[in-house]
């Protein structure tokens, strides 16, 4: 039994070197595991988590397992939904969702050829504009960064436009009844 798995471990490891599904230093999900891979050795995968603790992956599981590296990723997505008070116009409305647009086509890290930024919907304390986009950043510390320059410069913009974000409210009305 001993001698099935370590064949299954090397078969697994040459696997791993002759398909290069990931490289040391690759942020990695495999199966229920997920984090950054540390150490490709001879009989497992060593993945340093997120937690700071390591899992060891045998390299014959490698075989079978769905392994999504992240760090492969030539894009990463950035998914937001902007919420703006209902006293905006529909004109500011407009004219926001256009700024955004601009913010997004001229931004250095962003994907040019494919972003959405869409006025989608009233909901329950406030108008609703989704921003979809790319950018293209090595890793996820460059991507973060990205992501924050983007949402100020969105900030700034809807400043300088008079809009404000909103947040869940609720008005009461207290019906005083007459004696």
């Amino acid at each position: 039994m001993a001698a099935k798995d370590t064949i299954a471990n090397i078969f697994g490891s040459l696997t791993v070197l002759v398909d290069r599904p990931f490289h040391i230093g690759d942020w990695v999900v495999i199966d229920d595991a997920e984090g950054t891979v540390e150490d490709v050795g001879f009989r497992s995968t060593r993945i340093r988590t997120f937690y700071d603790s390591v899992i060891t992956i045998p390299n014959s599981l490698l075989l079978t397992a769905k392994v999504d590296n992240m760090g492969s990723r030539t894009y990463r997505r950035i998914k937001e939904h902007l919420s703006i008070t209902y006293q905006t116009s529909p004109e500011k409305v407009e004219a926001f969702c256009e700024e955004i647009r601009n913010i997004i086509s001229t931004h250095s890290a962003t994907r040019k050829d494919y972003f959405l930024v869409n006025f989608t919907g009233f909901k329950d304390s406030h108008l609703e504009i989704m921003l979809y986009c790319f950018v293209k950043v090595p890793n996820w510390q460059a991507e973060l960064d990205a992501k924050q320059d983007i949402l100020l410069l969105i900030a700034k913009k809807a400043e300088e436009m008079g809009i404000e974000f909103a947040y869940p409210t609720q008005t009461l009305f207290i019906h005083k009844e007459d004696n």
